[in-house]
């Protein structure tokens, strides 16, 4: 009974009420995508999206054994005693990165010199004004050549 009555004022109220005016106008769709009518400026920014979304999946067979082998042994892992030692050989490898460099650029420079690291060798040579570095993976054969300007200080 109280609802009833609640709707007639409601009604009654609506009906004798002043007229408000209304404005609405239609609803228009507007494509984003170039292809479907859209704007022309949209087209590179819509394939960098496509392209960035794409990279994740595309994975060659080289990346994916590597991922996998990384997984199997444990490298990726978030145990703290995994963490620890990553941490210690990064440290380790930084510090002989510093005496490396050290001994090619730093206050009492030699002219020449080599470091073995883990199968690892780097060969330097000052000839001229330049230091021509030799970087040779022992594993894998591989091989880099790095020329630096001798710094003035």
């Amino acid at each position: 009974m109280q609802r009833s009555a609640a709707s007639a004022v409601a009604f009654l109220l609506l009906a004798f009420s002043p007229p408000q005016q209304v404005l609405a106008r239609d609803l228009v769709y507007q494509p984003v995508n170039p292809a479907f009518g859209g704007s022309p400026l949209n087209g590179s920014f819509i394939l960098g999206q496509a392209s960035a979304n794409n990279s994740r999946y595309v994975e060659s067979p080289q990346a994916k054994r590597q991922r996998q082998a990384q997984e199997a042994s444990g490298l990726n892992s978030n145990d703290p005693a995994a963490q620890f030692q990553r941490q210690i050989t990064s440290s380790l490898l930084s510090q002989i990165a510093s005496t490396v460099s050290q001994q090619i650029l730093g206050e009492n420079a030699r002219d020449s010199g080599q470091f073995s690291v883990g199968g690892t060798s780097v060969v330097f040579n000052r000839v001229g004004g330049q230091i021509v570095i030799d970087i040779n993976e022992g594993s894998t054969g591989g091989r880099t050549q790095v020329t630096l300007p001798v710094p003035n200080f």
